[in-house]
């Protein structure tokens, strides 16, 4: 493997706690997740397109769980991550369905249809990456499904306005008619009184999914959540940034800088300290 299919990302530095193998067996796994995400969200494909480059990515998926020759190398990364770690098919099939959502649905009306959303392209992302990390505490699942949760979340929130733009909304309708919010509000550049209170809660529900995967972690193996603590961390100070800068997410997408990072990694230190 030459370049890691991680570099650039936000990600980034939470691949520096692992160990060189699982380094690279969660790099190859970062980079399924982002090219099937990347088929979705591609402007310039039709739908069928999309629909049939997923397909491709589904058969490339059975083939490396049948041990059968892979197709590139990407494929040839991710056969050697599933037999060298205890990935299973599911943790592949549940991003393709999430995403594939992408391709039917622009809306959701409820919270709890989000979240099963949330679960496939988040959450099971997470449980590959507690799987690659050899955490295998009681409540590994409802972690990694909480903090998939708060991680999509803080994505949602950061990319409301884009994806607006895009034709897709993934705040809750019920959440929106709360605050008397329509969908057009999250697009535009005015930043009235109701949509900084719909932020605000949205904020606060995603604090709360990162702090009950902190509750769930097991003392004894903190050690295999070092690259997953981090990985929340760099995304929960991104989300108080938001919060910093007045949710003045219209305007460009929130990055952290380098100090921002770096802070968050002390952050996540003392959180770490405190399992």
């Amino acid at each position: 493997m030459n370049q890691p299919y991680e570099a650039g990302s936000s990600f980034g530095p939470a691949f520096f706690f692992l160990p060189p193998a699982q380094r690279r067996a969660l790099s190859a796994y970062y980079g399924y997740a982002r090219a099937v995400d990347d088929i979705a969200d591609d402007p310039a494909l039709a739908p069928s397109a999309k629909a049939a480059r997923l397909a491709g990515w589904r058969s490339a998926v059975a083939r490396i769980f049948a041990g059968k020759p892979a197709d590139g190398a990407l494929e040839r990364e991710l056969a050697l991550a599933v037999k060298a770690f205890p990935l299973k098919p599911e943790h592949f099939l549940l991003v393709l369905e999430g995403v594939t959502l992408d391709l039917e649905k622009t809306g959701y009306a409820t919270y709890a249809e989000l979240e099963r959303y949330m679960y496939r392209v988040a959450s099971a992302v997470g449980l590959a990456c507690l799987a690659i990390c050899g955490y295998e505490a009681p409540g590994a699942g409802r972690l990694a499904e909480k903090l998939g949760y708060a991680v999509q979340l803080t994505n949602i929130i950061r990319d409301a306005a884009e994806d607006y733009a895009a034709g897709r909304v993934y705040l809750p309708a019920e959440d929106l008619a709360r605050f008397g919010c329509a969908p057009a509000d999250l697009g535009g550049s005015n930043y009235p009184p109701n949509f900084i209170e719909l932020m605000k809660f949205e904020t606060a529900r995603a604090h709360g999914l990162y702090a009950e995967a902190l509750a769930l972690a097991e003392p004894s193996l903190k050690r295999r959540l070092a690259a997953p603590l981090v990985m929340g961390g760099l995304y929960r100070e991104l989300l108080r940034n938001i919060e910093r800068g007045g949710f003045r997410i219209k305007e460009g997408r929130v990055r952290l800088n380098r100090f921002e990072k770096a802070l968050a990694l002390f952050k996540t230190w003392l959180n770490y300290l405190k399992i």
